[in-house]
């Protein structure tokens, strides 16, 4: 009993391992894209960012669309900045101030917000890309394990 019991262990462990290898790193962001060409119309287009064997691949999240697929070896640089904007244009003094002055706590929900872009270049192109708040650090941990540099700009 103790030997079918360690023997069922053992080939769960198996197969779990086997299957339950990870495919490539996908991250969902938003891509700044223009439409109409030689019109000024850009809008933010619901991508993911995956990060595969050979490269870096752009696609749509709805579909099988590809908007961009980069090389490791092609990619000339990648620029990860942010910037602090506040909702409201209210100073964090200034929301303090008035939630005690009116004893109404909304007013701290106007601190600041943190956008993160990244904009990765290559000769033939480039894609500028915003970020979820929560994946920009895994993201840039995924350019630094492939081994590309990136350079940090702080746009405050």
């Amino acid at each position: 009993m103790k030997r079918i019991i360690v023997l069922t262990l053992i080939f769960q462990f198996i197969v779990a391992s086997a299957l339950g290898q990870t495919g490539p790193n996908r991250y969902e962001v938003e891509m700044l894209a223009n439409p109409n060409a030689g019109k000024k119309d850009t809008r933010e287009v619901n991508a993911v960012l995956v990060f595969e064997k050979d490269g870096v691949r752009i696609q749509s999240r709805r579909s099988k669309e590809v908007f961009r697929d980069f090389a490791y070896s092609d990619i000339r640089s990648v620029e990860h900045s942010y910037s602090k904007k506040l909702p409201y244009q209210m100073s964090n003094r200034a929301a303090v101030a008035l939630a005690l002055l009116t004893v109404n706590p909304l007013f701290l929900l106007a601190t600041e917000k943190e956008k993160h872009w990244l904009m990765v270049a290559t000769d033939e192109g480039y894609a500028v890309l915003k970020i979820e708040n929560d994946n920009y650090r895994l993201i840039r941990m995924d350019f630094i394990i492939k081994k590309i540099a990136i350079v940090d700009i702080d746009e405050r």
